[in-house]
Parts: C-alpha cells; sequence; structure tokens
C-alpha cells in the first residue's frame, strides 16, 4: 500500500501553525484536534518545522509554563523528514521507527498534500494484513 491510499482514507486535511504562534495557541489546536504535531507553515504555506506534544513537554520540563509563552519557532524540529504519495506503508514504518518520529508531512511537487501519523501507518498494515488474510481464506475454502 502507498501512502496515497493513507491520505485518501484518512483525508488530506492539514492542521498548521505558524512560526510566530505561541506554544499555548499550539496546545491548543493539538487537543482540539486530537492530534500529536502540527506542521509549521512559513506565510507562503511551505514547511519550515513540525511542533510535536513532545517537544512542548520537553520544554515545558525545562522552562516551566513560561515555554508556552514562546513561539512555535523556538522550540519546533526544523529538519524535516518528509515522503511522498508514492511512498510506502512499509517504508514509512521502517522510516519512522528508525528515525524515532511519529509525524511525517508528505510532500508532492515542493507542496504538502497530508501528514501521516504512525497510528495511520499501523491501521495501514493491519487493514493489508486483514486484508491478505480473508483472500487466503477465500482461497484456501474454494480449494475444499
Amino acid at each position: 500500500m502507498h501512502v496515497a491510499a493513507v491520505l485518501k482514507r484518512k483525508g488530506s486535511r492539514i492542521i498548521s501553525a505558524a512560526p510566530d504562534d505561541t506554544v499555548a495557541a499550539v496546545t491548543r489546536l493539538l487537543t482540539e484536534h486530537r492530534i500529536g504535531a502540527v506542521l509549521v507553515l512559513s506565510g507562503d504555506g511551505q514547511p519550515v518545522g513540525i511542533l510535536s506534544e513532545r517537544d512542548i513537554v520537553r520544554a515545558v520540563a525545562r522552562e516551566g509554563a513560561m515555554a508556552l509563552d514562546r513561539p512555535a519557532a523556538d522550540l519546533m524540529t526544523r529538519e524535516l523528514i518528509t515522503a511522498t504519495p508514492t511512498d510506502t506503508v512499509a517504508d514509512m514504518m521502517a522510516v519512522m521507527t528508525e528515525r524515532r518520529i511519529r509525524h511525517v508531512p508528505i510532500l508532492e511537487s515542493g507542496r504538502v498534500t497530508g501528514v501521516i501519523s504512525i497510528g495511520d501507518v499501523v491501521k495501514a498494515r493491519i487493514d493489508d494484513a486483514e486484508l491478505e488474510v480473508e483472500s487466503l481464506r477465500g482461497y484456501v475454502a474454494g480449494m475444499g
């Protein structure tokens, strides 16, 4: 299965923040949309980073509540690991595991077309396995 199929299933809605949005504002977005990270986009829609719950928790642990007043740009991860719609779910699982990341922006022709999470990848792998089991059951049943 390819990333494009995952995006088709889950949708390509992108929840984002601006670099100068406060971390407190980002936490409200995360809570409202029940997500673990937001893309940080420049004014022209280009991804400049990603800010996750982990990033925020680490900052609060270091700085206390003052971290919530800082701009997203101060805490975001700037080195983005990205994928394309033609990448496979298996490849995404390997990258996410190896790099210890939970969210990957999907780019097509230099534009963000979606974000997939480790949960999306795991669900896709489970769906594939269930389909394979059903196909094998049908095959075996047809042989009898």
